[in-house]
């Protein structure tokens, strides 16, 4: 068995484990101010709330693309895919929110609470655009959350962190079904929904599993949809044929296995999924341009020349 220390991985979130934690719950809370101009799609084992305060671009979550603008938020529960792109030569500016769910609910989960946050990304829209009064007590949620962050240590904080939560969640939630009573809004983007709800848990089965042998007729049979299906719907939610996604998924593991570990590349090849060395070698160099023992001499290189 091999065994992996310190490696990240692109598409899966969850491991990079530098959010702050709660000291007597190891609840996971943390907010910052950061610009973006591009985020491949991914996922985490937490929730994400983001308020955009700037710039232009697109997110995408579970399928459904929205336009970013200065007043959007975008409410994301664990293990929703979504990725973030920029208009060209533009960032986004947001605050970003990552917490455990299990922080707003404390010993005894509120049963309503819990329907209603479980009803985000499927029932409600995964974002809205905010105006007026609503836009600005949002916008003051996440100003006072940031200047809270560094009062950790002070006895009150957890609570204070979940009451502004929970408060920023309902307001999104009470919007969200306003703007829903409306005639005719949001019906656009519940049909795009209802359109990829029976794609979207193939492809977090790849995620988890693209490690191992894959084929469309296995996740055919596993979802019970057919294969042309799950082609085409690769083809349009993530820009590349079922074949090139995997090796996309493969290629990024093994860049970051050969940055952060001293396994051989022949150990690494078979690591992140390929069958034959052959195939690693033949797409590694397609991807990259140069061959996988290549880039870590150069990954090695750029290390030993950064300053300490």
């Amino acid at each position: 068995m091999i065994l992996m220390d310190n490696t990240f991985y692109l598409e899966y979130q969850g491991d990079i484990d530098d959010i702050p934690r709660f000291r007597e719950t190891q609840e996971r809370f943390g907010i910052y101010q950061t610009n973006v101009s591009q985020t491949n799609l991914h996922y985490h084992d937490y929730a994400e709330i983001s308020y955009f305060t700037g710039g232009s671009g697109f997110e995408t979550i579970n399928g459904v693309r929205h336009q970013l603008r200065q007043g959007t938020v975008s409410f994301l529960l664990p293990n929703h895919m979504h990725s973030i792109s920029g208009a060209p030569g533009q960032q986004v500016s947001k605050y970003c929110c990552m917490f455990d769910v299990q922080l707003l609910f404390g010993h005894q989960e509120d049963r309503e609470f819990s329907s209603l946050l479980d009803s985000i990304g499927t029932d409600l829209p995964s974002f809205l655009d905010f105006e007026g009064s609503d836009k600005e007590r949002m916008k003051q949620i996440f100003e006072f959350l940031l200047e809270i962050f560094s009062e950790s240590d002070t006895p009150f904080y957890r609570h204070l962190v979940r009451t502004k939560l929970t408060e920023a969640i309902l307001i999104y939630i009470r919007c969200a079904r306003r703007q829903q009573s409306r005639p005719n809004s949001l019906i656009a983007n519940k049909e795009s929904v209802a359109r990829t709800q029976l794609f979207w848990p193939v492809l977090r089965y790849v995620h988890l599993h693209y490690r191992k042998p894959l084929s469309l007729e296995e996740l055919a049979e596993r979802f019970e949809l057919s294969v042309s299906y799950i082609g085409v719907s690769f083809k349009k939610y993530t820009g590349h044929t079922f074949v090139k996604y995997i090796h996309h998924l493969r290629i990024e593991t093994a860049d970051n296995m050969l940055q952060h570990t001293n396994i051989s590349v022949t150990d690494i090849a078979m690591e992140v999924g390929f069958e034959s060395f052959r195939t690693f070698a033949r797409v590694f160099r397609e991807r990259k341009g140069i061959t996988a023992n290549q880039f870590r001499s150069l990954s090695k290189q750029k290390k030993d020349s950064d300053p300490v």
